[in-house]
Formats: C-alpha cells, structure tokens, sequence
C-alpha cells in the first residue's frame, strides 16, 4: 500500500474541496475561507445544496447531508453555511420523524437509492442526518429523539432495519453513540453486519470506509473481527495510481481515496 501515491493521486485529480480536506486531515493545515468560499458559492438560498452540486438545481437532501458531514469534519458547525443547512434540514423533516428526498429531484431520473417517497432512501437518509446532527451536539434535541424512534419504528427483532443494508450499519453508528456499545441494538447489528460480509463480500471502497466509519462511531474496537474484516477488504483495494475507487464512479474517486487514508489512519494501519 502506498501512502505517497494516494497523496499525489488526490493533488492530480481533486478539486479546490478536496484538495483542501486532504491537507486538512492529513497536513493539519487549515483556513475556514477555502472551504466557505467554495460552499457559499454552491449553497442555495432554501440553505440546501443542489442536487448533483450543480449550481442552479434545486436542493438535494442527499447533497445537502454529505456536505454537512464534511462541515463537521471540517470543524464548520459554527459558521452561516452551516446554520442554514441546519435551518433547510429542521424544516424538511417529516412528521414522522424521517427525512425524504427532495421530490423536485425526480426530474434529474436520481438513482434508485436517492429515489424520493421511497422508504429505502428514508431510512439511510435519516440515519445520516442523525448522526451529523449528533455530532453537531444536538443529541438531545427534539429532532434526533423523532428520528430515533423513526428508526426504531422501522427495525424488526433481529436489529435490522428497513431498506438497505447500510441503513442497519448507520443505525448500529447512531445507537453506539446513543446508548453505547454495549447497547442491546449495537449487539444485533454487529450480528448482522459480520454474516452479510462473509456472505457478500462488498469490495467497494467507498461502501468499506461507510461500515468503518460506522463502526468507529458505534465505539466497535479495532480488535474486533468485524472491524479487522473490513480493514483488510479496504486495504487490499488500493488502485496503483494510489486511489480507491468508488462503484459510483470516477468522479467520487477522490472522496473515497480521502475516507480510505483517513479511516486507515484512525483504526491505526496507518501512520504519517
């Protein structure tokens, strides 16, 4: 594995923001009007992002959550990009407790599992929003406690929940943080997380550094088989241009190379 080729790999290819988050994490270099200047400029005014980050397309609440999961990588929460995202989500989330696609979106044909009205994107979708909202310190808040038991309302005996697999792996994440991991619900997961890795093995990175990532969260130590599984899958999938890529295409690349080297580093398989 190749640490300098990942490096040079994502200096080729990646743009202004992901340029930035390589040195950010990896450099200790940081200057907020990088990342702000390039987010003002994409932001709509609903405070949402644009779907496909395409200036001018209305706002996509899959977009919308991936850029206020780097907001909090970048240690963003306070700025107005930040709130407005916040104030956009707040206003979006159902009755329910869930959160939806954007029905606007439909018009771009999104893929299957960005899909509005559909409760296979409700259920990743509000996993994802919950755990960045966690993570912005609003555990206690109304609109984490709705999409818990939105959540809950969704999961069956053995700990699974509705929709895809991931949504399970995110679930696992937000009930690790919430109740520990010892939790009853962390418990049933990791069950069934280890079973569908050994009976489908996944060898997309992009999906790999998603599960380690829960697991981080979900407070699941690198000792454990399940973390050891997927560490050994990402590693092994290092490209010889030095980048891992997505099953998404090339143009997220770049991103899955940075969540590769920065969940290596975390779990401490890599060390610079």
């Amino acid at each position: 594995m190749s640490v300098e080729s990942a490096f040079k790999f994502i200096e080729r290819f990646g743009n202004t923001l992901e340029q930035y988050r390589g040195k950010y994490l990896f450099q200790s270099l940081r200057d907020d009007r990088v990342p702000l200047r390039y987010l003002r400029r994409l932001q709509n005014k609903d405070g949402g992002f644009p779907y496909d980050l395409e200036k001018g397309k209305p706002s996509s609440v899959n977009e919308t959550s991936g850029i206020l999961g780097l907001v909090v990588e970048l240690d963003l929460g306070t700025s107005e990009v930040c709130q407005k995202v916040l104030s956009y989500l707040f206003q979006i989330q159902r009755p329910d407790g869930g959160w939806d696609e954007n029905p606007e979106i439909s018009q771009f044909n999104p893929p299957r599992w960005d899909t509005p009205n559909n409760i296979n994107t409700r259920m990743w979708l509000t996993g994802e929003i919950t755990l960045d909202l966690i993570q912005l310190g609003y555990i206690g808040s109304r609109q984490v406690k709705q999409a818990r038991e939105f959540l809950l309302k969704h999961m069956d005996d053995r700990g699974k929940v509705e929709g895809p697999q991931i949504a399970t792996w995110i679930a696992m994440a937000i009930f690790g943080i919430l109740e520990g991991r010892e939790s009853l619900y962390v418990g049933k997961a990791l069950v069934l997380v280890e079973c569908w890795l050994d009976e489908e093995p996944d060898e997309d990175a992009a999906f790999l550094c998603w599960y380690l990532e829960c697991l981080s969260f979900a407070g699941i130590p690198r000792e454990h088989a399940v973390v050891r599984k997927c560490l050994k899958k990402l590693m092994a999938l290092q490209e010889k241009d030095g980048c891992w890529k997505s099953a998404d295409g090339s143009r997220y690349n770049v991103s899955t190379t940075i969540n590769a080297l920065k969940l290596l580093k975390q779990y401490g398989e890599l060390v610079f």
